[in-house]
C-alpha cells in the first residue's frame, strides 16, 4: 500500500555547472603557445566539461553479465557557502566545490536516476535549518514509524551532533545529512520498490580568498569529504603508492550496523552462498526500499573528512594528522568504485593497476578507469562496473612499484583458463 509522504522539496536557484577551468599550463600546453611570465597566456584558462577531460577525471562502466546496466555517477562543480574568518569577522562567502558521485541501484534503476540528476542540486540549493531537519524527522516517525521512533526520540542530540564545531568553516556535516533524508523521503512518494547506494566526494581549496584554484593545481590544500551510503567505495592513492580505504561500507557484517539494528536482528540472516543478509538486503543502508525502510535501511549518510593536497603547506600548518594515512599530502588519486568492481578487486590491486596504466602505457584517467573495469571483466567479474578515476595534485609523482603486479598477472592467467575451459 502507497503511503502518502510529505517532502520538503526544495528547487536549485541555481544550475550546477558541468565544466571545470583548468590553467592552460597545466591541463595540455601547446609547444606553440608563450607561457613565459610576461605572456598573455600565462594566466589563460580552458573551460572543460568535465567528462571529456580525461586527463583529469576518467570514468567507465559496464553492464557485464547483468541484462541491465543501474550504476550511475555524476560529477559536477557546485557553489556552497564556507565561512570565512577574518580579524574576529565571520563572513559567508560561495564558493566552488567539487563533488563527484556514484551510485549503484538495486530493483530496478529508477533510484540511482534520481540521484544522479538530483542529488548535487539539491545539496547545492538546500539551506540546512533545525525547523525543518525537525519536520522532516517527524515525518519519517509518522508516515514510516519503526526505527524512526528510536531516531525522533534522539532528534535534539542528532541536530547538535551535527551543527557546524568551532573552527569550522562549512556545514556540510548538517546539509548532506538533511539532503540526504530530504530526498530520500520524497522518493519514497513515488517509488516503492527501487533503491541504490550512495558514494561521494567533496573537495574545496582551504583558502576561501582563492576561488580559481582547484583542488588538483599545484600549491593547494583542499578539505575532502567523502559521504557514504551502501556498499560503494572512496579509495585514495598516497604519495607512496598505497591504497587507503576513505569509507566504511554498510553490510550486515558490520559490528557498527549490527548495533545500530539490534533492535530488529531477526532481520539479519545468511544466505545460501555464505553471504549476510538483511531482510534480504545486501546493504544495511541506501536510498529507496520503501519495505524495509522502517526497519532501519536508512539514508543516513556516515561522512568523514580529510585534508589533501601540498605536502609542504600541510606540513607547515600542522595539518599531518588529518591527511589519509597521515601520509602528509601529495596525493596521486581518488578512485570511486561499486561493488562490480570490489568484490573481484582489492583495494591495492586497483590502485596499482592505476599506476601501471600510467607508468606503462602513460595512460590518463580516462584510460585508468577503462582499465579497471576490464581487468575486472577479466578475472571473471559478473555484476555491473562502474570506476572513477579523480587525479590529484601528485599524480605520476609516486615511486615505481608495482605491490600487486604478480597477484593481477596469474589471476588473469586464471581467468583466461576458465573462459578457455566453458
Amino acid at each position: 500500500m502507497r503511503r502518502q509522504l510529505r517532502s520538503h522539496t526544495r528547487i536549485a536557484t541555481r544550475s550546477i555547472s558541468d565544466y571545470v577551468t583548468f590553467p592552460v599550463r597545466n591541463y595540455n600546453p601547446s609547444p606553440n603557445l608563450d607561457l613565459a611570465k610576461e605572456s598573455l597566456y600565462t594566466h589563460a584558462r580552458l573551460k572543460i566539461h568535465m567528462l571529456k577531460a580525461p586527463s583529469h577525471f576518467g570514468h567507465y562502466t559496464y553492464r557485464m553479465a547483468r541484462r541491465y546496466n543501474e550504476d550511475r555517477y555524476a560529477v559536477n562543480v557546485i557553489e556552497l557557502p564556507l565561512i570565512h574568518h577574518d580579524y574576529g569577522m565571520n563572513k559567508t562567502v560561495k564558493h566552488n566545490v567539487f563533488a563527484a558521485s556514484i551510485f549503484d541501484g538495486h530493483g530496478g534503476d529508477q533510484c540511482a536516476d534520481f540521484l544522479r540528476q538530483q542529488l548535487h542540486k539539491q545539496i547545492e540549493s538546500w539551506s540546512p535549518n533545525r525547523d525543518e531537519f525537525m519536520d522532516l524527522l517527524k515525518n519519517y516517525y509518522k508516515d514510516i514509524g519503526g526505527y524512526w521512533k528510536r531516531i525522533y526520540k534522539k532528534r535534539e542530540d542528532i541536530y547538535k551532533s551535527l551543527l557546524p564545531k568551532q573552527n569550522d568553516i562549512d556545514d556540510l556535516h548538517l546539509r548532506l545529512t538533511q539532503t540526504y533524508l530530504n530526498l530520500d523521503y520524497e522518493f519514497l512518494e513515488d517509488n516503492e520498490k527501487s533503491g541504490s547506494t550512495a558514494t561521494s566526494v567533496f573537495l574545496y581549496n582551504l583558502d576561501v580568498n582563492d576561488n580559481e584554484n582547484l583542488y588538483f593545481e599545484p600549491g593547494t590544500v583542499s578539505r575532502l569529504y567523502v559521504s557514504q551510503i551502501g556498499d560503494t567505495k572512496c579509495v585514495i592513492c598516497d604519495k607512496n603508492g598505497e591504497a587507503h580505504p576513505l569509507n566504511s561500507i554498510h553490510h550486515p557484517s558490520s559490528p557498527l550496523e549490527s548495533r545500530r539494528l539490534n533492535k530488529f536482528s531477526a532481520g539479519f540472516a545468511t544466505d545460501s552462498f555464505g553471504e549476510n543478509r538483511f531482510m534480504n538486503f545486501a546493504n544495511t543502508r541506501a536510498f529507496g526500499d520503501l519495505m524495509a525502510k522502517s526497519k532501519g535501511i536508512s539514508a543516513e549518510p556516515d561522512i568523514t573528512s580529510y585534508i589533501i593536497g601540498d605536502s609542504i603547506r600541510i606540513s607547515k600548518e600542522g595539518l599531518v594528522e588529518e591527511t589519509p594515512g597521515h601520509c602528509g599530502g601529495d596525493e596521486g588519486f581518488l578512485v570511486l568504485m561499486t561493488d562490480g568492481v570490489t568484490n573481484y578487486a582489492t583495494d591495492q590491486e586497483v590502485v596499482d593497476l592505476v599506476m601501471a596504466t600510467f607508468n606503462q602505457k602513460a595512460g590518463k584517467p580516462q584510460d585508468c578507469a577503462e582499465e579497471v573495469v576490464r581487468y575486472v571483466e577479466a578475472v571473471g567479474g559478473d555484476d555491473n562496473a562502474t570506476c572513477v578515476v579523480i587525479r590529484l595534485s601528485g599524480w605520476g609523482k609516486w615511486p615505481i612499484q608495482d605491490r600487486t603486479g604478480k597477484i593481477r598477472e596469474d589471476r588473469l592467467k586464471d581467468g583466461i583458463s576458465r573462459m578457455e575451459r566453458r
